[in-house]
């Protein structure tokens, strides 16, 4: 295999030349992931790029945050796409990253925050419809849901009620949002959710390739440390 083209890549480091400058045999084995997790492949690449941004939304690096969101807004992310995106970032790391990742994705697009054009409708749902959900995408409900069902059962109903729009009602495919997910919990060194995750990327129609190039677009965001507990999510769900 030839070497990669350090200088289309997404990494500025590895544009600039200051990785080769100490390095050459290092910089070339950054850009080699890159052309995985910065170029077409199993995923478009605006659909890795916004992995990363998610990501970087995570870890608190609001640069990448930005670059990563831009480079997706580029490759032909939709504004309502993006919009998607930052509620799955919500559900998953809550209001705080949510608030990084939309500041960036007003300075993208050049947007202002949407505003409610109708009141909200009457949306029913109780406990024993919450763990039916659950038992419906799990095949079982998990003890974390049952102890909340169990004594804070109108906290399950907004979880699930929030569950149900960002994984199958969000403007942003179902597949994009488990995958995107499996990126942010890969950086967080979680291979619990990422096995959640990955499982769930499965049933949207997801490629094993697919959901392997996912987990690697961590590693520019939280480095090589990510792979191993996204491999262990990932091949988890392969044994079941």
């Amino acid at each position: 295999m030839s070497n990669a083209d350090h200088h289309d890549l997404a990494s500025p480091f590895l544009r600039s030349g200051e990785i080769a400058a100490v390095s050459a045999k290092f910089a070339e084995g950054l850009a080699r992931i890159r052309d995985v997790t910065d170029r077409d492949g199993a995923c478009p690449a605006w659909a890795k790029a916004l992995y990363m941004s998610g990501a970087a939304a995570v870890k608190g690096h609001d640069t990448m945050v930005h670059r990563e969101l831009a480079r997706a807004a580029a490759g032909g992310l939709s504004l309502d796409w993006a919009r998607g995106a930052s509620l799955a970032v919500l559900i998953s790391r809550g209001e705080a990253v949510y608030e990084r990742f939309v500041t960036a994705l007003d300075s993208v697009y050049g947007v202002a925050r949407p505003e409610p054009n109708a009141p909200i409708p009457e949306l029913e749902m109780s406990r024993d419809a919450a763990l039916e959900y659950f038992h419906g995408y799990f095949g079982f409900v998990p003890e974390y849901v049952t102890l909340m069902a169990d004594d804070a059962p109108r906290a399950l109903e907004g979880y699930v009620l929030m569950r149900e729009w960002s994984l199958a009602e969000n403007q942003l495919p179902a597949k994009h949002v488990e995958l995107l997910l499996c990126t942010m919990n890969a950086a967080e060194f979680s291979s619990r959710f990422v096995n959640v995750h990955a499982n769930g990327a499965r049933r949207a129609g997801a490629s094993e390739a697919e959901i392997v190039e996912a987990v690697l677009c961590a590693i520019p965001v939280a480095g090589v440390a990510s792979w191993l507990p996204g491999a262990d999510g990932i091949m988890e769900g392969r044994a079941r």
